[in-house]
């Protein structure tokens, strides 16, 4: 899916707040550019061709081995990249519901969606619900499936313990993907890798292309790393905002919400289409949010926002009263 996921904020020539991309989005990045600025000159050469210094980067942040990790430019290279390699094993199955890539990738590579596939996509924390799945549910999967596709893109957004990375790659058949871009809120600059058992992860990299990460991306990765950045200074007063604005929206007469463990929150309108609320906000309000009714699963009501801080919250649950009260 090109087109219709969200921060399509290219679309849109009046966004004051984006509340469409499930990352924190009053992040301040200035360390990040400062550094930058500073090593514009490696433009200059080709990048490493398989991110070696990064992923040895990373490993020990992790406490794992190197050959244990494998970086892509974010997670969704990742996900094709495994679709590609595991190819032969023909089927595949969805958590729904899900980000659209998992099947999208699988479609692209001739595998056949089935109830026990081979490859089972889920992702944990779920995008677009917010829901966090248990080890124990993991664990079951992992008896039924060949190969489980966890994708922990979003476990830097909630509080709820997931499985490590020092614990999965002890598992043959767990591949997670991380999200470095989400975790520092960079996602211009495509940021993500794989960790897995070695054995999955050199089979991976026969198939990953070269010079797949830019060297800015690299330069960013490593000083975010090595300078402990944390784009949301404080998460646990972030996710009590998340609630404050899930309870806000709760009240509104037309409107239904879903639970979230992250910094997201999953709606539904009562009546009319999620398409007509995200158009309404953008041209009137300045605010973008996610159109979730893409989501297989969803419905055309569905719309997906991702918490800011409490003033920001109040304007956008204010433009949504606005809209329902039409």
């Amino acid at each position: 899916m090109i087109d219709g996921h969200g921060d399509d904020i290219y679309k849109y020539g009046n966004i004051k707040l984006n509340f469409s991309s499930n990352i924190y989005p009053r992040a301040d990045i200035t360390p990040v550019l400062e550094y930058l600025k500073e090593r514009l000159g490696v433009i200059r050469s080709y990048p490493e061709p398989n991110a070696a210094s990064l992923e040895k980067a990373i490993a020990a942040k992790l406490g794992i081995a190197e050959e244990n990790v494998l970086v892509t430019a974010g997670a969704t290279e990742a996900i094709y990249l495994i679709a590609q390699t595991l190819r032969s094993w023909q089927t595949f199955s969805v958590k729904y519901p899900a980000f659209s890539e998992y099947e999208d990738a699988c479609r692209l590579y001739m595998y056949r969606e089935d109830t026990f596939g081979n490859l089972m996509w889920i992702c944990n924390p779920c995008n677009p619900t917010g829901e966090v799945f248990p080890r124990s549910y993991i664990e079951d999967l992992l008896q039924k499936h060949r190969y489980v596709i966890v994708d922990q893109s979003y476990e830097d957004y909630c509080q709820e313990k997931v499985m490590s990375p020092a614990e999965a790659i002890r598992i043959p058949n767990l591949i997670q993907l991380h999200s470095m871009t989400k975790k520092y809120a960079v996602p211009g600059l495509r940021i993500g890798y794989i960790t897995a058992n070695v054995a999955v992860t050199r089979l991976l990299k026969k198939s990953i292309r070269p010079w797949a990460i830019n060297s800015l991306a690299l330069e960013a990765a490593k000083y975010l790393l090595e300078s402990n950045f944390s784009a949301v200074p404080d998460m646990g007063a972030y996710l009590r905002s998340t609630q404050r604005l899930r309870f806000a929206l709760a009240q509104l007469e037309g409107l239904e919400t879903r639970p979230t463990k992250t910094n997201f929150v999953l709606c539904r309108l009562k009546n009319g289409k999620a398409a007509d609320l995200k158009e309404f906000l953008a041209r009137d309000k300045g605010i973008l949010i996610r159109d979730a009714s893409n989501f297989r699963g969803l419905y055309e009501g569905h719309f997906r926002v991702a918490s800011s801080n409490d003033e920001d919250n109040a304007f956008l649950v204010e433009g949504i009263k606005e809209f329902l009260a039409r």
